[in-house]
């Protein structure tokens, strides 16, 4: 009588194990021969009980975190910071002239991004009048603090989700005029967009041109076309730069909505 009730129980605890992924994984791992697999998996249940002990809790706790989904980054609300100038550039130039080509490079993709991306749900470009201000104001308040972290910062005073930066490695003026030139414009600047969260770069491109002769690039007649023949200025160059920067960066957001 005493097995037949033990043989009971243990039957009943042993279809319970079986349906905990727990026990069953343990079970079927079992290295022991299978005349002492059921007294194995009898001293489990025992020590174990039911998945209420803290090994259980603790896969069940592991297994949890695993799930966890990833940070999601989003443009959203964003804020386009003046660009500046690599160390190399201010070097070559005066800083008059450098803040003349970020002005404009600036100004010049602010014009193409709110082109581009009308129209776009998943993004709204803040006015560049109220990221101007606080950058000046982060800038002078703050010189030591490395662009980046002043350009983060700024987004964060204006509750935006992302910032866009900008670095301009070369501009380079045409020597000559626009029918004939000893050397022509060269331009070249990268733009990445920093999540406010914990600057994470959400995205990137890169722009590079020195314009050259029709006959050593007929792939580019289009171009050629396009610019009526002409050598063009430096800043003619950086504002076809900036539509393609802008036009990427919307592809990019149309693939991401």
């Amino acid at each position: 009588m005493y097995y037949r009730q033990y043989n009971l129980f243990f039957k009943s605890q042993q279809i319970a194990a079986f349906s905990n992924p727990i026990f069953l994984y343990i079970y079927r791992h079992m290295k022991f021969p299978s005349r002492y697999r059921l007294i194995s998996l009898l001293i489990l249940l025992l020590v174990l009980a039911h998945n209420q002990t803290p090994f259980a809790e603790a896969l069940e706790n592991n297994s949890s975190e695993v799930a966890q989904a990833p940070i999601k980054y989003i443009v959203g609300k964003m804020a386009l910071i003046p660009f500046a100038s690599k160390q190399k550039l201010s070097i070559e130039q005066s800083e008059e002239a450098l803040l003349i080509n970020e002005r404009f490079l600036t100004i010049s993709l602010y014009d193409a991004l709110i082109s581009q991306t009308s129209g776009i749900g998943n993004v709204e470009i803040l006015p560049l009048k109220k990221s101007d201000t606080e950058y000046a104001k982060l800038k002078s308040g703050k010189p030591k603090l490395y662009y980046k972290d002043i350009a983060i910062d700024v987004g964060r005073v204006l509750g935006a989700d992302s910032v866009m930066i900008g670095f301009v490695s070369e501009y380079t003026e045409r020597g000559g005029s626009e029918w004939g030139i000893e050397s022509p414009s060269t331009v070249t600047f990268s733009v990445e967009v920093l999540s406010t969260k914990d600057g994470r770069v959400i995205w990137e491109t890169y722009f590079t041109e020195t314009q050259k002769p029709l006959f050593d690039n007929l792939f580019e007649i289009k171009k050629f076309v396009k610019r009526g023949g002409k050598w063009i200025s430096a800043d003619e160059l950086a504002k076809e730069g900036a539509r393609k920067a802008a036009q990427r960066f919307s592809e990019f957001l149309m693939e991401n909505r």
